[in-house]
């Protein structure tokens, strides 16, 4: 998290985001059916399954104010399409090789950001998608995590 402005916030995430969609968009599934089925999808069914993946991150992403006003975090910026199909591959390649501390997905940047009509100074309560948990967050004076079991926080803003 960090303040673009007075009235606004931006977001980086960095996620494994083959796991993030997996839960978003095909929980049922097996994660190596999901990766396998997803990665053979043609370019519009793709694009249209990440529309609703970002669509599912925004609705469920916010903060309130100390005022009680609700702040959603939007503008979801997902790296593109191809980035996204060969991150699935990967993740395939990896799912079939032996475990070493050397096979795993590096994460993916996100962005998002939050725009509020007064100034943010504190946020009372935060709440991000399950499917982005556990997270863990980082400000410039302090760091914790969001989880299942404790999915909100209050977060002074510097």
């Amino acid at each position: 998290m960090k303040r673009e402005s007075a009235n606004s916030v931006n977001f980086t995430f960095a996620l494994n985001l083959p796991q993030v969609l997996h839960q978003l968009l095909a929980p049922q599934l097996a994660f190596p059916s999901f990766l396998q089925s997803y990665a053979d999808l043609p370019d519009p069914a793709f694009d249209k399954e990440i529309v609703k993946a970002v669509t599912a991150l925004g609705a469920k992403a916010y903060f309130t104010l100390p005022s009680g006003a609700k702040v959603n975090i939007k503008k979801w910026q997902l790296p593109d399409t191809q980035l996204l199909r060969q991150s699935f591959k990967v993740s395939l390649l990896l799912l079939n090789m032996p475990p070493s501390p050397a096979s795993h997905l590096d994460p993916v940047n996100v962005l998002a950001q939050a725009q509020a009509k007064t100034p943010i100074s504190r946020v009372v309560q935060m709440q991000l998608p399950t499917a982005l948990y556990p997270i863990e967050v980082s400000l410039p004076n302090d760091k914790f995590w969001l989880t299942e079991q404790i999915p909100m926080a209050i977060v002074e803003l510097p």
